[in-house]
């Protein structure tokens, strides 16, 4: 992490990675903290409720590399978020919480073709591949609460609001997204979404670069998130 600010955790001449609180514009909340850069861009975005990290480019250049790297998919992303509990998902998992524990979930995979409606900033579920867009990810339930789930999340395509929805057409709706189904907001008006870390080639140097960060001053729900997503990386490596 960089020592000129807690919020900067990776930082040369040609790229930087920064956290985003929930609440804050993804296109300008980065400013005050490169004062003096000439040049800054994001290379992925955030949505205004969501927190975590993110990738900015110091130049034109860096920027279409490292953009083209998020389209072809070679950046790898993981996202943990908080969901509405999903009764036949647990009571599936209850047979092998009895039988073993800790328990190292299998990654399930969903593919949905999305339309964005602007009007209403909305995306929807379409069955017609001409007007939408594909859309994939890999999610893993990493743990079980009284009342919620927690997930992560591997995007392998990057739509707009794509994690939001289709967690939501699984019958998960993110916690705090009542634009996607959640009965209630946060009082933080953010919702339980977390872009947890990123890993990419270096468009200079071409070494690879992985940084990850924890949900900032958690509570007692992201605590337990926190300590059922790693403890399902754990068990991954």
């Amino acid at each position: 992490m960089c020592k000129e600010s807690p919020r900067i955790y990776f930082e040369d001449d040609y790229c930087a990675v920064v956290y985003k609180l929930n609440g804050e514009n993804a296109q300008t909340f980065f400013t005050p903290l490169f004062p003096h850069k000439p040049f800054i861009a994001p290379v992925n975005r955030l949505d205004t409720p969501v927190s975590g990290i993110m990738l900015l480019a110091f130049s034109a250049q860096a920027q279409t590399l490292l953009s083209q790297a998020f389209k072809t998919g070679s950046v790898e992303k993981e996202y943990w978020a908080i969901c509405k509990k999903k009764e036949e998902l647990n009571s599936a998992a209850d047979s092998k919480i009895s039988c073993t524990a800790p328990v190292l979930y299998k990654k399930e995979f969903c593919e949905n073709y999305l339309e964005f409606n602007t009007k209403l900033q909305k995306a929807v579920v379409t069955e017609s591949r001409q007007r939408g867009k594909k859309a994939s990810l890999y999610w893993q339930l990493a743990g079980i609460g009284d009342n919620y789930n927690f997930l992560r999340i591997f995007p392998e395509t990057g739509r707009t609001h794509q994690i939001r929805i289709q967690l939501s057409y699984l019958g998960m709706p993110i916690k705090g997204d009542i634009k996607y189904g959640f009965a209630r907001t946060e009082k933080s008006g953010g919702i339980r979404l977390h872009a947890q870390s990123l890993k990419f080639e270096h468009p200079e140097t071409k070494k690879q670069i992985e940084v990850s960060a924890l949900p900032s001053s958690p509570d007692t729900l992201w605590s337990a998130c926190i300590e059922a997503c790693l403890k399902a990386k754990e068990l991954e490596d």
